[in-house]
């Protein structure tokens, strides 16, 4: 930002010189004609769209007015953009959430085709005229850039960021439980699931009556294990064959009940708190050190600091049990309907640029979709103070270079919500793990089969 405004006065200082020279040789020369104003609304959720790199567009595009509506995650993919879709009106960007890109991959007509369109040119950001999505799409991590390519060929998002996920641990707290505190130590304690969850039944075995009659206990809630299981294998509900309609293999897919039993395992060991994420009394969990770890992606880490920002140099980043992991991740689109095409796709392609992506990461912690950071000792050698110094560039870029692409089809987002009811329902001991599994079957038959 700074940067850019040296440029900016620079530029200004120049104009001026040149208007002197001018005037002084007699010579008049008419005004450039000003760029037409344009009004870009985007549809988005959460983050995605940072207030500092808004203000630097605006510096670098005086003439463009950001316009832009915050949602709740799934009313926005799952319920406003089907009827803007359906009515033709709406954003010119609109954010969807990987988990419903499998759904909006199935519908490309609601989308531009990014490989027709051309960026006009940002030459302060390194950004040539006449690139399509063609031309960028070797700057990010191959299995994202596929998130946003519909089952037709057609490009109908860019990555923002890529959920990375490892473990944030109190590094006072396992001091305080007799456990090792320095990370490599710490993520041997833990090379599978099952290794993390017998460490969580010694960290457990360590607290005091009080502490665990207040709740206390290893992991904030156990049922993020499953999520963090599945994104580890090499398919989901759906055969990896990436076709539209896509096989359903929810019911006999390995990875699924192993990551349902591992989660169950989890809690019936009573390593986790049951409280729910995002909640109060998870953020008072946070300063209080209610739990020991989360199973966090790289965007969580400000999360955790704006949060608990009394914590700061408490926590520290290990590894993840079985490997790397990944949780989320966003990819911006230009609707077929947009009223602003190029002002639109000129905005995305400078705000999803590999320089924005470095700059958003080290300031939000959205770890970059952008692959050709990965070897950049700006992104590798960059160290967050509040996570003890950890090594996050380099422990996530890691991570997420371990996993394999996985199809993600249309009813993903319906699946995942009704095995998450499912391992609920366990965890609240209203049901039998097997009952429950079967309930899930039994409603997950009649949405694939309305």
């Amino acid at each position: 930002m700074r940067n850019g405004m040296i440029t900016k006065l620079r530029g200004k200082a120049l104009v001026a010189s040149f208007a002197a020279i001018a005037i002084g040789a007699g010579v008049f020369t008419a005004q450039a004609k000003a760029a037409e104003p344009v009004t870009i609304t985007i549809w988005t959720f959460g983050d995605v769209i940072q207030r500092q790199l808004v203000a630097e567009y605006k510096a670098l595009h005086p003439e463009v007015t950001l316009q832009i509506k915050k949602s709740d995650l799934d009313p926005l993919d799952g319920t406003n953009m089907v009827t803007a879709c359906t009515s033709k009106t709406g954003p010119d960007i609109v954010a969807t959430e990987v988990s419903y890109s499998g759904y909006w991959r199935s519908y490309p007509k609601c989308f531009t085709d990014l490989r027709t369109m051309k960026t006009t040119g940002e030459p302060t950001a390194g950004i040539p005229a006449g690139q399509t999505a063609n031309d960028i799409a070797k700057n990010y991590l191959a299995w994202r850039w596929q998130q946003g390519v519909a089952f037709d060929g057609s490009v109908i998002g860019i990555p923002t960021d890529v959920g990375g996920l490892e473990v944030a641990y109190r590094s006072d707290l396992f001091k305080k439980a007799g456990l090792p505190t320095e990370r490599n130590a710490v993520a041997k304690l833990w090379p599978t699931w099952d290794a993390f969850i017998a460490t969580g039944q010694k960290y457990n075995a360590k607290l005091t009556a009080a502490e665990k009659k207040a709740g206390v206990g290893f992991i904030d809630n156990a049922g993020t294990i499953y999520a963090a299981i599945m994104n580890q294998g090499t398919a989901k509900y759906y055969a990896n064959d990436g076709t539209e309609s896509g096989k359903l293999i929810y019911a006999t897919n390995p990875q699924v009940k192993l990551a349902w039993n591992t989660t169950i395992k989890a809690t019936n060991a009573g390593i986790g708190t049951r409280i729910g994420q995002y909640t109060s009394d998870w953020n008072i969990g946070m300063n209080k050190g209610t739990f020991a770890t989360i199973l966090a992606p790289a965007w969580m880490m400000d999360y955790i600091k704006a949060q608990a920002p009394d914590t700061n140099g408490k926590w520290d980043i290990a590894d993840m049990p079985g490997g790397g992991g990944n949780q989320g991740g966003t990819q911006l689109g230009i609707p077929s309907y947009a009223q602003n095409k190029q002002a639109a796709y000129d905005f995305l392609t400078w705000y999803l640029a590999p320089a924005q992506e470095l700059k958003v990461f080290k300031t939000y912690g959205l770890f970059p979709a952008a692959s050709v950071l990965y070897k950049d000792p700006a992104l590798t050698g960059y160290k967050d103070p509040f996570f003890n110094n950890a090594p996050v560039g380099q422990i996530y870029a890691a991570g997420v270079q371990t996993l394999k692409p996985i199809f993600e089809g249309k009813l993903q987002r319906a699946i995942d919500q009704a095995i998450g009811a499912g391992l609920g329902r366990v965890a609240a001991k209203k049901q039998t793990a097997d009952k429950s599994w079967a309930q899930v079957l039994s409603e997950l038959n009649k949405v694939v089969n309305n």
